[in-house]
């Protein structure tokens, strides 16, 4: 049996489905005090990540033989001693200042003693309804950008490599660069095809067998008016397209719910 890919999509549903129900009791527990688990993300995925470690670990143990769930400073989220691999596990609800971003951070010093790890990224909302979950396979310190000053030693994903390793396991992800470049592309197109709908009109209205030459030089003006528009429009479109096509890759989640595939 082959351990490379040792995570299931099944797997990751049973995990979170009892990850969830643990929010939901935890939620209706804060409530009963009158205060709000969800007033701060931060802290209730604080307070998840743990059962996220142990429903996953539980789960694994159904399959793989030694998995232990530990998480304290130094030691492993999660390690399976049948294939030797230790799994980080990170929750995270995104930076919602402005729209929902992720920076999917790690601890620098732990990442560089150890060389590589394995990590199991998942992303929900706010009412820990959707998820997206992102495997990685053998990340290193080149995957993440140095702790910045005042990180407390957080690092930082460099999307444009690590990315490349991503495995998802539940929603999706794309480039918001492919996004873009479709986008424009199409726009290059619907600008195009209007201006020869337009052209056509022009010469039926000014051409036709009673043209005269004042019908011909409006014709023309018409035209020209119209050709650079277009111009000016495709320069646009391909200054953005050229944009997107030559940055690094940006990349837009999508959360799904459990019960969807």
């Amino acid at each position: 049996m082959g351990y490379l890919m040792y995570l299931t999509k099944q797997m990751i549903r049973e995990a979170l489905t009892n990850v969830q129900t643990f929010e939901r009791e935890l939620d209706n527990l804060f409530a009963s005090y009158d205060y709000s688990l969800r007033d701060n993300l931060g802290r209730r995925n604080a307070l998840c990540s743990q059962a996220q470690e142990k429903e996953l670990a539980r789960v694994l143990s159904e399959t793989f033989e030694c998995v232990t769930q530990d998480g304290a400073p130094g030691k492993p989220d999660i390690y399976i001693g049948e294939i030797n691999k230790e799994l980080e596990c990170k929750l995270t609800s995104g930076n919602r200042s402005r729209s929902v971003s992720y920076s999917l951070q790690t601890d620098w010093a732990t990442l560089e003693k150890k060389g590589s790890l394995d990590y199991l990224y998942v992303l929900c909302d706010e009412d820990f309804e959707k998820f997206c979950v992102l495997y990685f396979k053998e990340l290193t310190t080149d995957d993440f950008f140095p702790p910045a000053n005042g990180s407390r030693g957080k690092s930082r994903m460099k999307k444009s490599t690590a990315m490349q390793k991503a495995v998802c396991l539940h929603g999706d992800f794309v480039t918001q660069n492919e996004n873009y470049i479709n986008s424009y592309t199409e726009k290059i197109k619907e600008n195009v095809d209007d201006y020869l709908k337009k052209v056509v009109i022009l010469q039926q209205k000014y051409l036709g067998d009673d043209q005269t030459d004042n019908t011909v030089k409006t014709y023309n003006k018409i035209k020209n008016n119209t050709q650079s528009r277009l111009i000016k429009n495709l320069d646009l479109c391909v200054d953005k397209l050229n944009y997107w096509k030559d940055i690094d890759p940006r990349y837009s989640f999508t959360l799904l719910p459990l019960d969807e595939f």
